[in-house]
C-alpha cells in the first residue's frame, strides 16, 4: 500500500516536472522587429496601357527576385512598393476592359501580388520567381 502511494507521488512529480520543462520552451517574440513592408512613396500611379503596365510589372518582378537573392532587403522593399504601385494602376484598367474573365484575372493578379509580398516578408526568392512565372501566364491569357 505504501509503495503504491510512493509511486503516485513519484508519478505526479515527474508529470509536473515535464509540464514545467515543456512550458520553458516558449517562443520569444521580438516586439522591436519590423512587421510592415515599405509603403509606396509615390503619390501618383504609373501610367500606360494595360499591355505597358503588364510589361512594367514583369520587369519589376524580375528585379524583385534578384534583390531577394542578393539579400538586398532595402532594394527588395522598394521594388515591392513599385509592384504595388503598378498593381494600383493596372487593376482598374483590367476591370474597365471588362470581358468574361475579368474576375478571374483580378484574382490571379492578386495571387501574384501576394506571392511578391511574401517573397519580401519571408525572404523567399522562389515566391518572386513563381509570381513572375504566373504573371507570364496571365499576360498570355490576355491575348
Amino acid at each position: 500500500m505504501r509503495k503504491k502511494k510512493f509511486l503516485k507521488i513519484r508519478t505526479s512529480v515527474v508529470f509536473g516536472a515535464l509540464i514545467i520543462a515543456s512550458s520553458g520552451c516558449a517562443t520569444t517574440i521580438n516586439l522591436a522587429a519590423p512587421t510592415t513592408l515599405v509603403q509606396p512613396a509615390v503619390t501618383t500611379l504609373p501610367t500606360g496601357t494595360t499591355a505597358e503596365l503588364f510589361g512594367q510589372m514583369k520587369s519589376t518582378l524580375s528585379e524583385l527576385s534578384h534583390a531577394i537573392t542578393n539579400e538586398d532587403k532595402p532594394r527588395a522593399k522598394t521594388t515591392l512598393a513599385t509592384v504595388l504601385n503598378i498593381w494600383g494602376a493596372l487593376q482598374p484598367q483590367i476591370v474597365a476592359d471588362g470581358g468574361e474573365t475579368v474576375d478571374q484575372t483580378v484574382e490571379d493578379m492578386q495571387r501574384i501580388i501576394d506571392l511578391a509580398s511574401s517573397s519580401v516578408l519571408r525572404t523567399r526568392p522562389a515566391d518572386a520567381d513563381k509570381a513572375l512565372r504566373f504573371l507570364d501566364l496571365v499576360i498570355q491569357s490576355q491575348h
